[in-house]
């Protein structure tokens, strides 16, 4: 919601008498916290500006969980000058950044540090500038912007700004956030699906939430709270801003030779730290600890095993990373490994038995970080390493990781959803050389159609089809085909929208929600209308989806 003009008298009467010409790291710090503050305030209103109306909205978790390491870097720094603050946000928001808009957000904060790697202080002219850079930055890595998102507000704000040109930086960023939140209130004028869904798009809204933040900031709105209750629903990372209390971030795995007593363990290690991970899983014990006694830490795992390897980290020197799958052979590089992006433990299953390393955990309504994504990559000992990202949303930040690992080939397999990961990882030949795979990918990628059955959260219209709050709707490929009364009528509208008559298999994976005995019933049904294609059941335990169903 935009200040009233009595918010706006009141944060600015008590600086009305001063003039701000310049603003350096230190300012910049406040100012960023207090953008994410701001932020997290909203996450639950900018998740719920989706343009379809279900329940997985994420953008404000996602621009959250870039600001929130930010946040992290910034608390980390000995010293605030302007470039060490820039690069501390450039490298937070890229780590922490989730989804498009998280990888959108940090390329915008990349840019405008680009203009200020030398400077010391802004002033309002060259703040202009920075935003300029900003939006170039911003707008060349996505390969098909589109207007009416947060890069219009970027493009809008950065052709405009000489225009607010005024000495003092708290009447200048007053001008930014009310111009700001004028174009999200604009956004729909440029984009069909916002008009027809009745919204302002999300991740412009939450640009402009983070700049109200910067002005609140400069005038004189400096305490900063991060510990948001709405900020949980997406499982965001808060982060404290007292100073550490334990300084070693401590990790190994070990091969266990004897039975370990977990409850026992566990009750030592939170004994001596925080932040605990334990996992006792087959011939492997594995921890991550938070501690001020590495070596007393890895000692004790070592009472079970031969250790494997470990790590210790100093937190105020380097961002800890979190051991998330027990490794392979590091002696011996194998040719290729997978990585796959998926919400369900039926899923997990099922790309764990295909032979994927790694299932990071992630979807729609949780897109993993790129930091996340890398920690994947490290942990796979492989000359050339898969992603399949099975969203569009993760694309980005499944991107953005080959720049960052060296040594291995890291390839995105452009999979939209989980039945498009799952038919590409089918299509696999171990001993295809990397292009023929990738024909391989391809081939079976455009073989499936895609279904997804869920709950309407609201009324709304998209394109010419009317949907009321609680109707069962049907996406085919990404487009939503039905909309229905009951849960039965939805599937069969959709699998008829997708030409299921002419299919060879239909294969539908129920979700979390979905009792088994109902699913044997619609599936009972789908053989009794398709009797010449052949039908099968699988539990993918998935969120928010019903059904997840592939036609081929």
């Amino acid at each position: 919601m935009q200040l009233s003009k009595k918010e706006v008298f009141s944060v600015a009467s008590s600086n009305a008498h001063q003039v701000m010409k310049e603003i350096n790291g230190e300012n910049f710090t406040v100012c960023l916290k207090k953008g994410t503050e701001v932020l997290l305030s909203h996450v639950d209103e900018i998740n719920t500006l989706n343009v379809f109306p279900v329940p997985d909205g994420d953008t404000g978790s996602n621009m959250a969980s870039a600001l929130l390491e930010a946040c992290r870097r910034l608390d980390l720094l000995d010293k605030h000058d302007l470039p060490s603050v820039l690069q501390a946000i450039e490298t937070g928001t890229l780590l922490g950044a989730r989804g498009n808009s998280g990888v959108i957000l940090s390329q915008i904060f990349r840019g405008f540090g680009q203009y200020c790697k030398d400077k010391k202080t802004l002033t309002t002219s060259e703040f202009a500038e920075a935003l300029k850079s900003a939006n170039e930055v911003a707008y060349s890595a996505v390969m098909k912007p589109v207007e009416g998102t947060m890069l219009t507000v970027m493009r809008v704000l950065s052709e405009e700004a000489k225009e607010y040109m005024i000495e003092d930086h708290r009447e200048f960023m007053h001008k930014l956030y009310q111009r700001a939140m004028e174009i999200v209130e604009d956004t729909p004028k440029y984009l069909k699906k916002l008009r027809d869904a009745g919204v302002v798009d999300s991740g412009a809204k939450g640009l402009a939430y983070i700049i109200e933040g910067f002005y609140r900031a400069l005038n004189g709105d400096t305490k900063v709270n991060l510990e948001i209750e709405n900020a949980g629903p997406r499982e965001i990372v808060k982060i404290s801003q007292e100073e550490l209390k334990y300084l070693y971030c401590t990790e190994a795995i070990v091969k266990v030779t004897k039975e370990i007593d977990v409850e026992a363990l566990r009750s030592f290690y939170n004994s001596i730290g925080d932040s605990l991970v334990l996992v006792n899983s087959d011939d492997f014990l594995k921890f991550h600890l938070h501690t001020n006694t590495p070596g007393q830490a890895i000692d004790k795992a070592l009472e079970y095993g031969e250790l494997v390897r470990s790590k210790i980290d100093n937190m105020k020197n380097q961002h800890h990373k979190i051991i998330n799958e027990i490794p392979q052979n590091h002696d011996e590089r194998k040719k290729y490994g997978m990585i796959v992006v998926a919400n369900g433990e039926g899923w997990k299953s099922i790309f764990k038995s295909i032979g994927v390393d790694i299932v990071v955990n992630g979807g729609q309504s949780s897109n993993p970080s790129t930091a996340q994504l890398k920690e994947a990559v490290d942990s796979i000992n492989a000359q050339t390493i898969f992603i399949f990202p099975n969203n569009p949303n993760i694309l980005m930040a499944s991107n953005s990781v080959k720049e960052m690992v060296k040594g291995k080939k890291v390839v995105t397999v452009k999979t939209s959803t989980v039945q498009e990961g799952l038919a590409a990882l089918f299509s696999f030949n171990v001993q295809a050389s990397l292009m023929e795979n990738l024909n391989r990918f391809r081939e079976a990628i455009e073989s499936v159609k895609s279904i997804e059955i869920t709950k309407a959260i609201r009324d709304s219209k998209v394109k010419k089809l009317e949907v009321k709050e609680g109707q069962y709707i049907g996406f085919l490929d990404g487009n939503l085909v039905c909309s229905n009364n009951t849960l039965d009528e939805s599937v069969f509208c959709t699998l008829d929208k997708a030409n299921a008559a002419e299919a060879d298999i239909i294969t539908m994976f129920y979700g979390k929600e979905v009792a088994e005995r109902d699913t044997q019933v619609i599936l009972k049904e789908i053989q009794i209308r398709y009797p010449n294609v052949d039908v099968e059941m699988y539990y993918g335990g998935q969120s928010h989806y019903h059904y997840l169903i592939s036609v081929e």
